[in-house]
C-alpha cells in the first residue's frame, strides 16, 4: 500500500522517479524499491516524504483516506490537463460559494 500511495503522489506532482529520488538524498533503484513495496524507506526518509507531499504518514501509510488538506485522495491517472483544470475550477468555485454565502450572512446581521 505505501508504494501505490508514493506513486499516486509523485504523479500527482508529475515528478520522476529520479527527481523525487534526488529530493529524497537516495538512489533512483533504491526510490524505486520502495514504490513496488520490494524495500520500506526508513523513519527519516517517511518523513522526508510526508513533508515534501504535505501529508501524515498515517496517509502514507494508507490508515488516512485524506491528505492534510483534508482532501480525498482520488486516482487522476486517466484525466487529462483540461480535465484537471474543470476540476480546480469547480473546487475553487465551491470555496468562492461558501464565502459569499458566510459574507451575506454577517452582512444580514
Amino acid at each position: 500500500m505505501f508504494g501505490e500511495i508514493l506513486m499516486r503522489l509523485r504523479k500527482q506532482k508529475k515528478l520522476t522517479q529520479e527527481e523525487l529520488a534526488s529530493v529524497l538524498g537516495v538512489a533512483r533503484t533504491t526510490y524505486s524499491s520502495y514504490e513496488q513495496n520490494r524495500r520500506m524507506p526508513d523513519a527519516e526518509i517517511q518523513n522526508k516524504i510526508a513533508d515534501y507531499f504535505n501529508v501524515s504518514l498515517d496517509y502514507l501509510h494508507g490508515r488516512q483516506e485524506k491528505d492534510n488538506d483534508g482532501i480525498a485522495f482520488f486516482d487522476y491517472d486517466d484525466l487529462d490537463e483540461t480535465d484537471l483544470a474543470k476540476i480546480e475550477g469547480y473546487i475553487e468555485a465551491l470555496r468562492q460559494q461558501k464565502k459569499d454565502a458566510e459574507r451575506f450572512k454577517k452582512e444580514k446581521k
